[in-house]
């Protein structure tokens, strides 16, 4: 019963009336494990909702154990059938339920607004966090898919786990394509991040411009 939650809680929100559905411009970010948060209108860029969540400690300073837990948890939770790995069904049904921008070409996602608003993020109520400057992304090429709204230019960050095309991604993989991740991201070594020092998304640098 505790497997089928998450699966209850969003059918619950697909079916709230239309009274109760988000208002204003969807923002969307994509964490670095591939987690989808969403937020409406004019409120802060949500990667400051992802790395508040991750940074368990509250120090502002997200280390790699912080970040390897935050990136576990939602695997576990893509891992329905908890066999410790994603299988091609479970891979499936994150790319068209939980994330259909990895497979979409619009900045809205795979299906537009409205299966945005069926995410309506869970931080939209607003949070008090702190307004920083981020470095902006000088990267040339085009972003597709989950790369329009991840930090990393990845088009589909779950499918980059599987490292070795097996089509079954473990947990094993999931935790040396989390320490990758972080590598990438670290780029002073200091051992951990703080979010002024991460670089800004493609789809957060467009809504600046």
């Amino acid at each position: 019963m505790l497997a089928l939650l998450p699966i209850l809680l969003v059918a619950a929100q697909a079916a709230a009336p239309p009274g109760d559905a988000p208002e204003g411009r969807p923002q969307v970010f994509i964490a670095p494990s591939g987690e989808p948060f969403r937020v409406y209108g004019n409120v802060p860029y949500p990667v400051a909702d992802w790395f508040a969540g991750a940074d368990k400690n509250a120090d502002g300073k997200l280390d790699y154990a912080e970040f390897n837990a935050d990136f576990l948890r939602f695997f576990d939770a893509l891992d329905v059938d908890h066999d410790g790995a994603i299988d091609s069904i479970e891979k499936n049904r994150y790319e068209s339920t939980v994330a259909p921008e990895t497979l979409g070409g619009s900045w809205n996602g795979a299906r537009g607004a409205d299966t945005n608003q069926e995410w309506a993020s869970k931080f939209a109520a607003g949070t008090d966090l702190p307004n920083v400057e981020r470095p902006k992304r000088t990267s040339g090429q085009i972003p597709i898919g989950a790369g329009r709204f991840d930090l990393l230019g990845l088009p589909e960050p779950v499918a980059a786990m599987d490292l070795e095309l097996r089509g079954r991604i473990s947990r094993r993989a999931a935790g040396e394509a989390a320490q990758m991740r972080f590598n990438q991201l670290d780029t002073a070594h200091r051992g951990y991040l703080t979010l002024d020092t991460l670089p800004e998304t493609p789809a957060e640098g467009r809504r600046r411009r």
